[in-house]
């Protein structure tokens, strides 16, 4: 009786703490898909998640992000990395971005256990009103493979 009562009372605040983040569409970057799985990607606040369609993104507000990975590699730490793809041959970093990312995540990585990465971007008011494809990546300095996804987003007022 007792578990049952407690599982009434905890599972609406699972099911609100579920509904902040939405989870959204992305894509897989061709070079990490046989040495890590992007398992979901989620950003708060999305409420264009539902239509598929770009995250609208505010400036001068942080956006929290995160997403689950398995990697198919061990790794001491993780360098992260989160780029404007202008096109296939010109990707612009985000240089305010904390490269460190096992302050957001465990580290060692060992291959096959699944991690999850999160934080809080900060979008600059400098950041242009217009839509953006950026790629965010966890890489292994020393070998190299990394967890990599695209992923559309509109910096918006």
């Amino acid at each position: 009786m007792l578990h049952q009562s407690l599982l009434l009372l905890l599972l609406p605040l699972l099911l609100v703490a579920l509904s902040h983040a939405e989870v959204v569409h992305y894509q897989n970057c061709v070079d990490s898909v046989d040495v890590c799985t992007v398992d979901q990607v989620r950003v708060d606040p999305c409420p264009q998640a539902a239509q598929r369609a770009a995250c609208h993104v505010r400036r001068r507000r942080p956006s929290k992000m995160s997403f689950d990975f398995t990697p198919k590699f061990d790794a001491d730490t993780l360098e992260a990395s989160l780029v404007w793809v202008k096109s296939e041959t010109e990707l612009l970093p985000l240089i305010t971005m904390d490269r460190e990312a096992c302050k957001a995540t465990s580290c060692p990585v060992k291959s096959g256990q699944q991690q999850t990465y999160e934080i809080n971007l900060p979008i600059e008011a400098k950041f242009p009103l217009s839509p953006y494809t950026i790629r965010w990546a966890l890489q292994d300095p020393v070998s190299g493979k990394r967890c990599c996804f695209n992923l559309d987003i509109k910096v918006v007022r």
